[in-house]
């Protein structure tokens, strides 16, 4: 009866193992299909939610791989074996083209396709290889607010940038603009804090950090920067392993690869399917009412914590038991919202990661929030961000936190 037993079981995992085999298969034989065809869209019902090409999810990650499929050479695929890490099948494959090169593609329980290591490699990001460090580079301390110091394109001129996770690109003033030369592509709808604006976009800027270039960058001209000359946005984190040290007050870039933290970070997974680095975690604005919420991870924001109309309301966080110490305003692009400040209970990243008594700034209504629905529910500003050395891994998904010894 065991052996029966036995024999029954082994089957069953042999069958299982062919079903395996023929979904994966042919979710493949899809792929090769859409690049003979030079189109994505036979792929788009096959990708996974958290799809992603290079650091980039979402709309961005879809954005690129249409451009892959596009001018990316591949004849045809090759299954040669499917092996499971944790909850993702890894399919190792050859694809052929302009040469053959073995690859690995990354599947879902579903066998919705997450990603594929030599699409991630024309996005400059090569997992087996060990990351390198790229440049070191001063930042000035305003508070916490990081300052970085660049040049653009030929210009000579040294310019002051805001680092900014919130933002996903570069800004500087119109006046900026003209007066060190760039040229305006087209203009674009921009998401900020309270409603949508349209700005000038200029292209293919180079942005040099000392010797060190970062070059295809887009920068938004709008607005006026009153102590700094603009901001430079994520775009840096989803190019490379961004490491700040509030110690030594210096920012390293590293390339993306197998990246050794330090020992005392508390690793945060992100999603970056927005655009924006976001994390989940709890909110009590009173001790005894916690509420899941999802914020972005905000360098250019000067407050600890802010939390959006849409959730205040759902949660009727102003109305429960908060008690305001004073009101205020902010301004993003020109468009003022209203705020009211106090104090969270308990603010929860990690169960080890965990802020009392946390400084924070609940959305009131106003003109422009009624009709405001963002993707998150708020953002962690620099506030909270600036008590620790912290690293942005957008290869593997987490920010890094590690206490730091500045005094604030």
């Amino acid at each position: 009866m065991k052996r029966f037993i036995l024999f029954c079981v082994m089957g069953l995992i042999a069958l299982t193992g062919v079903a395996q085999q023929t979904e994966i298969s042919r979710r493949i034989e899809i792929v090769a299909e859409a690049f003979r065809m030079r189109s994505d869209s036979v792929l788009k019902e096959h990708l996974a939610d958290h799809f992603s090409v290079g650091a980039y999810m979402g709309r961005a990650a879809r954005q690129n791989l249409a451009a892959v499929v596009k001018n990316y050479k591949i004849d045809s695929v090759a299954l040669k074996s499917i092996n499971r890490q944790d909850t993702v099948w890894v399919a190792n494959a050859e694809v052929t083209g302009r040469n053959k090169k073995a690859t690995r593609f990354y599947f879902n329980q579903q066998y919705q396709l997450l990603r594929v290591d030599v699409w991630d490699e024309l996005y400059g990001m090569f997992r087996d290889s060990t990351a390198r460090k790229l440049v070191t580079v001063p930042f000035e301390d305003h508070n916490g607010s990081i300052i970085l110091t660049v040049t653009l394109n030929d210009s000579q001129r040294p310019l002051r940038l805001l680092f900014d996770t919130g933002a996903d690109g570069m800004m500087v003033s119109k006046a900026l603009a003209d007066s060190i030369g760039l040229n305006i592509s087209h203009q674009q709808q921009a998401s900020v804090v309270g409603g949508n604006i349209q700005i000038q976009v200029s292209r293919d800027n180079k942005v040099h950090l000392n010797d060190f270039t970062i070059d295809q960058q887009s920068i938004a001209v709008f607005g006026d920067h009153r102590n700094t000359d603009g901001i430079i946005g994520n775009t840096i984190a989803k190019r490379y392993i961004t490491h700040v040290d509030y110690d030594r007050k210096e920012l390293t870039l590293y390339s993306f690869g197998r990246f050794e933290p330090p020992a005392d970070e508390k690793r945060i997974p992100v999603d970056v399917s927005s655009g924006n680095i976001e994390m989940d975690a709890v909110l009590s604005v009173r001790k005894e009412k916690p509420v899941n919420a999802r914020f972005i991870l905000d360098t250019g924001a000067g407050y600890n914590l802010i939390v959006f109309r849409p959730l205040v309301l759902k949660h009727k966080l102003l109305v429960d038991g908060f008690e305001a110490d004073s009101t205020g305003a902010t301004v993003s692009m020109g468009i003022s919202t209203p705020l009211f400040y106090g104090k969270a209970a308990q603010l929860q990243l990690l169960p080890s990661l965990k802020a009392d008594h946390l400084p924070v700034a609940l959305m009131g209504s106003g003109a422009n929030t009624a009709s405001w629905r963002p993707d998150t529910d708020g953002s962690l500003g620099i506030g909270f961000i600036s008590r620790y050395n912290f690293t942005i891994n957008l290869m593997d998904k987490y920010v890094g936190f590690a206490p730091n010894k500045v005094k604030r």
